[in-house]
């Protein structure tokens, strides 16, 4: 599972303007960059070059911007805990699941050997998880960043392997 942070604008657009407004905003950066996708006024593109030149072409219509970084869950075997997804991603109209980096950190864990208590880890994890996948023997977990201490913590208890890979 090859996981590319993806680079966000959000635009904030004035209230005074017309809607025809913010579609001419859009074709314009459509004709500057490739939008990978989009929720409402977050623009995901691939490249921080790409997030430069939108904000370039937005400061001609005075439209201030925030940026930041995102994964895409793109792979169908990601399970959401939708009573927390929505406070730290988001899903767009094309049906991708997005999750801020800025408030996530991905964790894996796995056993370590024969003393390792796996099952019982993940159970402990469970009510942290923001999203969760299983890939090559590992349990690839979503929480809150906060949190990364508390899972090391879990993981120690219970003799499994941990990393951190976003």
């Amino acid at each position: 599972m090859q996981m590319q942070p993806l680079h966000s604008i959000e635009l904030h657009l004035p209230e005074d303007k017309l809607p025809g407004y913010y579609a001419q905003i859009i074709k314009g950066i459509a004709d500057t960059v490739t939008i990978v996708d989009r929720d409402k006024t977050v623009l995901f593109v691939q490249s921080a070059a790409d997030a430069d030149a939108v904000e370039a072409f937005v400061q001609r219509y005075r439209v201030d911007c925030e940026r930041a970084l995102w994964i895409a869950l793109e792979d169908s075997s990601w399970e959401l805990n939708d009573r927390l997804f929505t406070d730290y991603g988001l899903h767009t109209r094309l049906g991708n699941h997005y999750l801020d980096l800025g408030l996530v950190a991905l964790v894996a864990l796995s056993a370590s050997g024969a003393h390792s208590e796996l099952e019982s880890a993940l159970l402990q994890t469970e009510e942290h998880a923001i999203a969760r996948a299983q890939e090559n023997g590992q349990q690839l977990i979503a929480i809150d960043r906060h949190q990364i201490e508390l899972i090391e913590g879990i993981a120690r208890a219970y003799q499994c392997k941990w990393a951190q890979l976003l």
